[in-house]
């Protein structure tokens, strides 16, 4: 009996050591692995164990994608500038020389202050954006043209609904690319005859219809404007002046010049009216 005794004894206290060391390791649960979430998420990983998702990588993505984004139109923003200097220094005897506005721009793509009588000057400078850059106006008017495409919302356009708005608006080649792009001379006569503007040191294709925020920069600038076009032999804009802009309003009515109102803007210019169109270059 007492050997049947003993080897019992040592079979069970053997036993009890397996059971403890099973024991000692807790089974891991969603929480304690980071699986936080109650609801499944984009980019998110399950839990083996349960209805649990770890969403930080999708924020993690999401933040990532976020980055690159912002990244990107950095890049698309210094192409653009390198564009507009490959442009500039492909011009005869251009310089990258800072043309403040009211200076008087001539068709070797220099400009000064004073009118050089050596050269022939083919507009004044009524923008610039302090970097070297800035957009020339014509002369003089080049005619009376219907805006076009009366009823007509481009949608490549933005809409501005006050002057307020429309004031920031200095894309006016690329508002006259879009115009053009959605019809012909004959639906959008004014964009098209300041497409076709050309003088010496220029071609047609060169000039465009001046955004609503160029005519903003004459009004608030008109002192020197002004006194640029009279040295150049060129016309002073007025409060009974009415220019188109390439700045939409909506289907019916675009942006005018209008020297008498807040940001020398009109917000009634119906496109089908006939107004003056001055093109402007862009350096």
């Amino acid at each position: 009996m007492k050997r049947i005794f003993y080897y019992t004894t040592t079979a069970l206290v053997l036993s009890c050591g397996i059971t403890q060391a099973q024991t000692c390791v807790p089974t891991p649960t969603c929480s304690s692995l980071g699986y936080t979430s109650t609801s499944s998420c984009t980019n998110g990983i399950k839990c083996p164990f349960g209805n649990y998702w770890n969403c930080d990588l999708a924020n993690k993505i999401t933040e990532l994608t976020n980055k690159i984004t912002e990244q990107t139109n950095k890049i698309t923003e210094i192409e653009k500038k390198v564009e507009e200097v490959e442009v500039i220094v492909t011009r005869p005897n251009s310089a990258l020389k800072f043309c403040g506005v009211g200076n008087i721009f001539y068709s070797d793509w220099t400009c000064s202050i004073e009118l050089d009588s050596s050269k022939t000057p083919i507009g004044v400078v009524v923008y610039d954006d302090g970097l070297g850059h800035g957009q020339v106006m014509a002369l003089k008017s080049i005619g009376n043209y219907e805006w076009g495409g009366y009823a007509t919302d481009i949608p490549t356009l933005s809409n501005y609904n006050s002057a307020e708005v429309a004031q920031n608006d200095i894309g006016s080649c690329a508002n006259s690319a879009k115009i053009m792009a959605a019809g012909n001379k004959s639906k959008y006569p004014a964009v098209w005859a300041a497409n076709e503007y050309k003088t010496e040191g220029t071609s047609a294709g060169d000039w465009c219809l001046p955004a609503a925020g160029i005519f903003t920069s004459y009004y608030n600038n008109q002192d020197a404007i002004n006194s640029g076009f009279t040295k150049a032999g060129g016309t002073k804009f007025t409060t009974s002046t009415y220019a188109w802009s390439s700045s939409e309003l909506n289907s019916r009515n675009a942006w005018t010049s209008n020297f008498s109102s807040s940001y020398g803007l009109n917000s009634y210019g119906g496109k089908s009216g006939s107004y003056v169109v001055r093109p402007v270059l862009a350096f």
